[in-house]
């Protein structure tokens, strides 16, 4: 064999090697490709998770306010306007938002449960009655379950704007007094 014919040979085997070399490289060049679409996928898929959870908490801080605003409200007139609500998902102003306290009881069973939706409230059944609509009101800040006024109301407090100041109740329990008898003073300190 000449010197020309293994120089060929060798060189041929190299090509062969390179060859080899670069489709392995494009086969993971490919895979690295699929991989960086797959990271970038992900990247896209949290900045949405993301801008959804910055939407529901700038909607959920400005329905607390506009619910403690609203709780605030003297209840002896429903006619005061209400602060509305946004809806959860989009950080908008609610298009069926009652704009009176009084406006709820002329509200179709369609709007209320659209409104209980987009605030992402739990819907009683529709077999319950008046149970939507009161769900409502405790949602807006004005139902007497869950609101500053219906909490005022429970504890028997009334004055500006219906409120006063706490009834004291005396609690008489059955059976026998084991306190010290009235007027007497217990000693503090140390026992013997």
């Amino acid at each position: 064999m000449s010197q020309s014919y293994i120089e060929a040979h060798k060189a041929d085997e190299a090509v062969r090697t390179l060859e080899q070399k670069v489709s392995l490289l494009i086969t993971k060049s490919k895979e690295q490709t699929g991989k960086n679409e797959n990271f970038e996928k992900k990247i896209r898929s949290l900045e949405k998770k993301n801008e959804d959870l910055e939407t529901r908490l700038k909607a959920s801080t400005h329905n607390a306010l506009a619910r403690h605003l609203n709780a605030l409200l003297p209840p002896s007139s429903p006619h005061h306007p209400l602060h509305p609500l946004h809806n959860i998902h989009t950080n908008t102003p609610l298009p069926h938002f009652p704009k009176k306290e009084s406006d709820i009881r002329t509200l179709s069973s369609h709007d209320v449960t659209t409104l209980l939706k987009d605030l992402d409230a739990d819907i009683p059944p529709a077999s319950a009655g008046g149970e939507r609509k009161s769900r409502l009101k405790e949602i807006i800040g004005v139902g007497e379950r869950g609101s500053v006024v219906g909490a005022i109301k429970e504890a028997g407090v009334e004055g500006v704007d219906g409120v006063k100041e706490e009834k004291k109740k005396e609690v008489k329990l059955p059976g026998k007094a084991t306190g010290p008898p009235p007027g007497k003073v217990l000693p503090i300190g140390p026992r013997d």
